[in-house]
């Protein structure tokens, strides 16, 4: 699994919650500059899905994920280019409160182009959701 999307739209961040570690405080400026790669096991995988009353650990035919975390800065795009290729599916991290940036729109053709599947993951929706109830009062007063 690759995670691809625009600079600062949260990619390590979710990362680090995931993994339970602090990756993109180490990171200069706070911006990623080499691809990274963490193993997830089948056993955690099995682990985290317990609870999930139709998951069949059984079922499981991988021994793992392998997520790929891609630098989104402009200047990095060799690296997109490398770590989309290496992926059989992707996640777009995309802030809700920036939309579509540019290394957002080059990471779709790069998935596109290979015709990797991805979903779109929303982040930042809580800064979003403050926001508009920020604005709200000026549209009904």
């Amino acid at each position: 699994i690759c995670v691809l999307g625009h600079v600062d739209h949260g990619k390590t961040k979710i990362l680090d919650k995931l993994r339970r570690t602090n990756v993109q405080e180490g990171e200069v400026g706070g911006i990623t500059q080499q691809i990274g790669a963490t193993n997830v096991p089948a056993e955690a995988i099995a682990n985290q899905t317990k609870m999930v009353k139709s998951f069949v650990v059984e079922d499981l035919k991988f021994p793992g994920l392998l997520i790929i975390d891609t630098p989104g800065h402009e200047s990095f795009s060799n690296l997109r280019n490398r770590g989309s290729s290496l992926c059989d599916m992707a996640i777009l991290v995309v802030d809700i409160t920036q939309g579509l940036e540019p290394q957002t729109i080059e990471s779709i053709g790069l998935l596109k182009k290979r015709k990797t599947p991805f979903i779109v993951a929303l982040n930042k929706v809580d800064r979003s959701v403050a926001y508009l109830l920020l604005l709200q009062p000026m549209f009904y007063s």
